[in-house]
C-alpha cells in the first residue's frame, strides 16, 4: 500500500486486496501495511466470522465465476445504499461480504490472483466513485475509519446491525432479480 494516498481509488484497491489476501490465507498474510488495513482486517473478519448470514447470502447468490460476480456486485452495492444511509459499518460489511464472496469463488476453483484483483478492482471502483466524498467528509481511511472503530469498540455493534440490515435487504432484492 505504501505510496498510495489514503484518499484515492488506489488506496481503496490496496485495502480490498489486502483484506481478501488476509481472508484467503486465513490470517497467514503478511502484516498489514497501514492502520486502516489493520482496522479493516480486524473489523471485517470479526463481522464475517461471527455471522453466518454473509456466507449464506453469498451461497444463495450461487455465483460461479469472476464475470458473474463483477456483473452482480455493482447492482448489489447500489441497492445496499439505496436508502441513502452511509456509515463506516456499511462500508466494513461491504468489504466483509466481498471477502465471503472471494472465499466462496476460490472454493469453486476461480484462480486466487485473478479473483482477488477482479473483486478488489470492482469494490475499489465503486467505493471511490460513490463513497469517496463521504469517506473524506468523515475523516478518511487513516483517521476517521481507524478512530471510529477504536472509539466504538463496544458500541459499533449497532453499526453492524444497520449494516446487516442494508446488506440483507439488498441481497434479497438482487436475488429476486438474479
Amino acid at each position: 500500500m505504501g505510496c498510495e494516498h489514503p484518499n484515492s481509488e488506489g488506496f481503496c484497491y490496496s485495502l480490498a486486496k489486502d483484506y481478501f489476501c488476509f481472508v484467503l490465507n486465513r490470517g497467514g498474510a503478511p502484516p498489514a501495511t497501514s492502520k486502516a488495513a489493520e482496522t479493516l482486517r480486524r473489523s471485517a473478519s470479526s463481522l464475517q466470522t461471527r455471522h453466518g448470514r454473509l456466507e449464506r447470502c453469498v451461497h444463495r447468490l450461487n455465483l460461479s465465476s469472476l464475470e458473474e460476480a463483477t456483473r452482480v456486485l455493482p447492482r448489489l452495492m447500489n441497492e445496499i445504499y439505496s436508502d441513502g444511509l452511509e456509515n463506516w459499518g456499511r462500508i466494513v460489511t461491504l468489504f466483509a461480504f466481498c471477502g465471503s464472496l472471494v472465499g466462496d469463488l476460490q472454493r469453486k476453483g476461480v484462480p486466487e490472483q485473478e479473483l482477488v484483483e477482479g473483486v478488489a478492482h470492482c469494490l475499489a471502483r465503486y467505493t471511490w466513485t460513490h463513497k469517496a466524498a463521504w469517506i473524506k467528509e468523515n475523516g478518511g481511511w487513516e483517521k476517521g475509519f481507524v478512530e471510529y472503530f477504536q472509539q466504538k469498540k463496544s458500541s459499533h455493534f449497532y453499526a453492524r446491525i444497520a449494516a446487516f440490515t442494508g446488506i440483507v435487504a439488498a441481497l434479497s432484492f438482487v436475488l429476486y432479480q438474479h
